[in-house]
């Protein structure tokens, strides 16, 4: 009996000790926002935010991509890498994640968030708009940039 109440409390120390653990790895991750397109572009023209494109190269050839964005297709094996590479390996520098209508963003943003970026903003209203969130890029008159593909 007694040693099944000394197994118990070692039990109960390592719950909670996994458990304050847990609690302090969860809470020390970014927490994403929604910033509306014209927002993020003013930060980005101040050099104060990374705009990271995360459409197809088919959509970027279609409307361009946002002024000064990187682009970097969500669906690609190396996205964080890829997002890494637009920050130089900063994780703290202020991201925002844009797409065509919010839907695409919004899980990049988390995925962002997940892999230990700081500072991560979902543009929700895209580049074409989302009822609810806001008019879009293209809709607000926000300036974009031709996107050329690599010569093959």
């Amino acid at each position: 009996m007694g040693l099944s109440i000394i197994m118990s409390g070692r039990l109960s120390r390592l719950l909670l000790a996994a458990t304050v653990a847990t609690t302090i790895v969860f809470s020390a991750k970014a927490d994403v926002e929604t910033l509306p397109a014209d927002a993020a572009h003013k930060l980005v023209q101040r050099g104060e935010m990374i705009l990271i494109d995360v459409r197809t190269p088919t959509e970027w050839a279609m409307t361009g991509m946002p002024r000064d964005s990187v682009g970097a297709t969500l669906q690609d094996v190396d996205f964080l890498a890829q997002a890494r590479g637009a920050v130089l390996g900063d994780l703290e520098y202020p991201v925002a994640v844009i797409c065509r209508s919010g839907n695409r963003s919004s899980e990049a943003a988390k995925r962002l968030a997940q892999a230990g970026f700081t500072h991560v903003f979902d543009i929700a209203e895209g580049m074409t708009g989302h009822e609810g969130a806001g008019d879009g890029w293209i809709k607000r008159g926000l300036p974009t940039d031709q996107f050329l593909p690599p010569d093959r």
